[in-house]
C-alpha cells in the first residue's frame, strides 16, 4: 500500500477515535457538570465557527477569523439551542448537550478529511498565525481580560450591607440575571420574567447563551456573564483589528489596525473633565469620587452634558445584548467585505466569494435576538458598502442581493414582535434630533455636545475623511454618517437614550479612520492622544469594579435563598415594583419591576401597577388575594409596599394568605386560589405562544 492509500485508510480511523473522544468527554461532562466548563464551553463559544471559517477559507488575517469564529460560533449555538428547545416542548439540560454533540460535528469531520496528521498541521497554522501578529492578539488578549476582571471585581459581591454589583450593573445586572436565571429555572419559552404574562420582546439572546453555559455547568449565571463577556471583548477586538486589516492598505496599515483596537475597546470622549472639576469644587477625594459616579456618561448633570458612553462603558461592561451584538455586527461586515470586493478591486482580478456573501447576511440574521438595534444597521451598512464600491447596478447584484437577503428569513421570528410592539406601543416615532442630546440650546450647544461626547477621535476621524488618501474613505464617511443620523432622526424605544447605542457602532469607524489619520504620528504625539481618549472608559470601568451599591441586602439574599429552594420553579410573585428583588437571582417571575423598563418593552405597565399598589395599599387583604390571583400569581414578597400608605393590607388578616417565610425585613406569603372564575398565569400574547407549543 503507497503512503497516500495508507493516510487515506488511516483518517476514518482517526475520526472514529475524535468522535469517541469527544462522546466519552461529554458524557463525564453530564455526569461531572463542572467539567463542562473545559468540554462544553469551547463548543459553545469557538469550535463550530472555527470549522466554518476553515472551510470557507476567506481572505482575512487570523485576528478576524479567529473574532469570526467566535461569534458564529456563539450565534449558531444559542440559535440551536433554541429551536431544538422549539421542537423539543422545552429548553433542558438535555437538549443543550444534543445540541453540543451537533456542534462538535466538525471535529471528527476535519479528521476525517484531514487525518491526525491534517489536524496537527492546523494547530500548528494557528500558533504560527499568532505569532505574525503577537500585538493584535496581545491587545485582544488584554481587552478579554481586563473586562473579566473588572466584571468579576464588582459584580455581584460581597459587600458590608449585603450583594452588590458596580457602576451601572447596579440597575441593569437584575434585568439580565432575571432573563438567564427563569430560562434555567424552565421559563421557555420565556414571559417578560419582571412582567409576567407577556412574552419577551427583547434582545435576550446574550442572556440565553450565557444561561446555556450556565446551565450546561450546572451554575449561577453571573460567572457566566463575567466569561461570555471577556471573550467577547476579545472578540471585538479581533474583528475591530480584522476589518481595519481588509479596509486599509499601505504603510502603516498593521499599525492602524492596532491603534484601531486602542480606540475602540478604551477610547471615549471627554466626560474625565467632570472628576477634574469635581474635585477642584471640593466635591470630595478623587477615590471617593471615582468609585461613587461615572465619568463616562451620566443622564442628570447640568452643563456640561455626557449622555454618549463609551464603548467600555455600556457596551462591554453594563449592556449585555451590546457586549454580543457590537462583534456581530463588525464580523458581519467583515465578512461581507471580504466576500463583495468593489468594481475597482473585483477589475484588478479579485473575485466574488457567494459563500462569504451568504455567511455574511446568515450573521447579520442571526443578530437579531441579540441586538434589535445593530440588526438593521447591518443592512444599512451592507448597502453603503455595495454603493461605495459601486456594486449597486451590476448584473451580479440580483444575485448577491439574494445571497445577503435570504437568511434574515430566519430573524422574521424574532424581528417582528419587537417592531410590532414598538409601532402599536408609539414607542417607534420619527424625531428632529437626538432627544438627550441639548436640542433647545441650539446647533452651537449641540456641536459642543457632540465633540465633547465623542471626543478626540471623533475629530480625528472627521479630519482623516477630508485628507487625500484615506483608504475607502467613501464607505468610512457612510458608516459615520448612517448610524450618526439614524438617533437623530428615529426613535425606536420610550428611552431616548438607548438610543446611544447607535453611536457605539458609529465608534468602529470613528476609531479606524482616527488611527489611520494618527499611524504615524511620534510617540509623543500618540500619548497625548491617548491621554485624552482614554481616562473615560478607565474611569467608568474602577466605578464598575470599585463600587460596592447593594443590590441586594443580607434579609433579601436569605429570601433568595429560600425561594430558590422552596418554590416551584415557573412560580409568579407579586413584588412592589423595586427595580432589584430576590426573585431575579431566584430565576423566579414577579408581575412588576421598575415601570420605564417594562414601558421600553412596548407594553403598559400602567393597570398592573394600580392593581399592584391597591394589593399593598387597600387594607384588604382578601380584595389582594383576588387581584394577586388575578394576575396569576401564588406568591407574595413583601418587603414592603411601592409607597408609603397608611394603612397598608396586613395580608395575615385573611385565611387565603399563608406566612411561608419571615425574617428581620422580608416576608413571603403564599396565596391559596380559589375558584373566582378563568384565571391563568398566562394571559394575553403570551397564553397563545404557550398553547402553540404546548408548553
Amino acid at each position: 500500500m503507497t503512503e497516500r492509500g495508507a493516510a487515506t485508510t488511516r483518517r476514518p480511523v482517526a475520526a472514529a477515535l475524535v468522535a469517541l473522544g469527544i462522546s466519552v468527554a461529554l458524557l463525564v461532562a453530564w455526569i461531572f457538570p463542572t467539567l463542562a466548563v473545559v468540554v462544553v464551553w469551547p463548543l459553545l463559544f469557538v469550535v463550530p465557527g472555527w470549522g466554518i471559517i476553515a472551510v470557507a477559507r476567506p481572505r482575512i488575517s487570523a485576528t478576524g477569523r479567529l473574532g469570526l469564529a467566535i461569534v458564529l460560533s456563539v450565534a449558531i449555538s444559542a440559535h440551536l439551542v433554541y429551536w431544538l428547545s422549539m421542537a423539543s416542548g422545552g429548553y433542558r439540560r438535555e437538549t443543550i448537550f444534543f445540541a453540543v454533540a451537533l456542534l462538535a460535528l466538525p471535529v471528527p469531520l476535519a479528521a476525517w478529511r484531514w487525518g491526525a496528521a491534517g489536524l496537527i498541521a492546523q494547530a500548528a497554522a494557528s500558533v504560527r498565525a499568532l505569532r505574525r501578529e503577537p500585538v493584535a492578539f496581545g491587545l485582544a488578549g488584554a481587552a478579554a481580560g481586563f473586562v473579566g476582571l473588572v466584571l468579576d471585581s464588582g459584580l455581584w459581591k460581597v459587600a458590608p450591607g449585603g450583594i452588590s454589583a458596580g457602576g451601572s450593573n447596579w440597575s441593569d445586572l437584575g434585568v439580565h440575571l432575571s432573563i438567564s436565571q427563569s430560562l434555567n429555572a424552565g421559563n421557555f419559552p420565556p414571559q417578560v420574567p419582571y412582567f409576567a404574562g407577556e412574552p419577551l420582546v427583547y434582545h435576550w439572546f446574550a442572556d440565553f447563551h450565557a444561561a446555556i453555559a450556565a446551565r450546561a455547568a450546572d451554575i449561577f449565571s453571573v460567572p457566566s456573564f463575567v466569561v461570555s463577556s471577556a471573550i467577547l471583548a476579545g472578540a471585538l477586538a479581533l474583528l475591530v483589528h480584522g476589518l481595519a486589516r481588509a479596509l486599509l492598505r499601505g504603510r502603516g496599515a498593521r499599525r492602524a489596525a492596532a491603534l484601531a483596537v486602542v480606540l475602540v475597546v478604551i477610547g471615549g470622549g471627554l466626560g474625565w473633565i467632570r472628576l477634574i472639576a469635581d474635585v477642584a469644587a471640593g466635591a470630595g477625594d478623587p477615590i471617593s469620587l471615582i468609585t461613587h459616579n461615572s465619568y463616562d456618561n451620566a443622564w442628570l448633570t447640568e452643563w456640561p452634558y455626557f449622555r454618549i458612553p463609551s464603548v467600555m462603558g455600556t457596551g462591554l461592561l453594563v449592556h449585555r445584548a451590546t457586549t454580543a451584538g457590537l462583534p456581530m455586527l463588525v464580523g458581519a461586515v467583515l465578512l461581507l467585505v471580504s466576500g463583495l470586493p468593489s468594481a475597482q478591486s473585483r477589475a484588478s482580478g479579485m473575485r466574488d466569494r457567494p459563500l462569504l456573501i451568504a455567511l455574511a447576511g446568515l450573521l447579520g440574521a442571526l443578530l437579531a435576538p441579540f441586538h434589535f438595534f445593530f440588526f438593521p444597521a447591518f443592512l444599512g451598512l451592507a448597502l453603503v458598502w455595495v454603493m461605495a464600491g459601486g456594486r449597486l447596478l451590476e448584473p451580479t447584484a440580483p444575485r448577491n442581493a439574494a445571497l445577503l437577503l435570504a437568511p434574515y428569513l430566519l430573524a422574521l421570528p424574532f424581528a417582528l414582535a419587537p417592531l410590532v410592539a414598538a409601532g402599536t406601543s408609539g414607542d417607534l416615532t420619527w424625531v428632529i434630533g437626538w432627544e438627550s442630546a441639548p436640542i433647545q440650546d441650539g446647533p452651537a450647544a449641540v456641536a459642543f455636545f457632540y465633540i465633547t461626547n465623542l471626543g478626540v477621535p471623533l475629530v480625528l476621524a472627521v479630519t482623516a475623511l477630508l485628507a487625500r488618501g484615506t483608504p475607502r474613505r467613501v464607505f468610512l464617511a457612510g458608516w459615520l454618517l448612517l448610524l450618526f443620523a439614524v438617533p437623530n432622526l428615529v426613535q425606536l424605544s420610550i428611552v431616548s437614550f438607548d438610543m446611544n447605542k447607535y453611536f457605539q457602532a458609529m465608534w468602529i469607524g470613528v476609531a479606524i479612520l482616527a488611527a489611520w489619520l494618527i499611524r504615524r504620528w511620534p510617540a509623543p504625539a500618540l500619548a497625548a492622544v491617548l491621554l485624552l481618549t482614554v481616562p473615560s472608559p478607565l474611569l467608568v470601568s474602577a466605578w464598575t469594579a470599585l463600587n460596592r451599591e447593594v443590590v441586594l441586602g443580607w434579609s433579601e439574599a436569605e429570601a433568595w435563598h429560600w425561594i430558590s429552594e422552596n418554590t416551584p420553579e415557573k412560580a409568579i410573585f407579586v413584588t412592589n415594583g423595586w427595580l432589584n428583588s430576590p426573585t431575579d437571582a431566584a430565576g423566579r417571575l414577579r408581575v412588576l419591576t421598575y415601570t420605564v423598563y417594562i414601558a421600553n418593552l412596548g407594553y403598559s405597565p400602567d393597570r398592573r401597577a394600580a392593581m399592584v399598589d391597591e394589593i399593598f395599599c387597600s387594607a384588604d387583604a382578601d380584595r389582594a388575594a383576588d387581584l394577586s390571583q388575578e394576575l396569576g400569581a401564588t406568591y407574595l414578597l413583601d418587603t414592603g409596599p411601592p409607597r408609603a400608605c397608611d394603612p397598608r393590607t396586613d395580608f395575615g388578616t385573611s385565611a387565603r394568605w399563608t406566612l411561608a417565610f419571615e425574617n428581620d425585613l422580608v416576608r413571603i406569603w403564599h396565596l391559596t386560589p380559589v375558584a373566582i372564575g378563568t384565571v391563568s398565569p398566562i394571559t394575553g400574547p403570551a397564553a397563545a405562544i404557550s398553547l402553540s407549543f404546548g408548553t
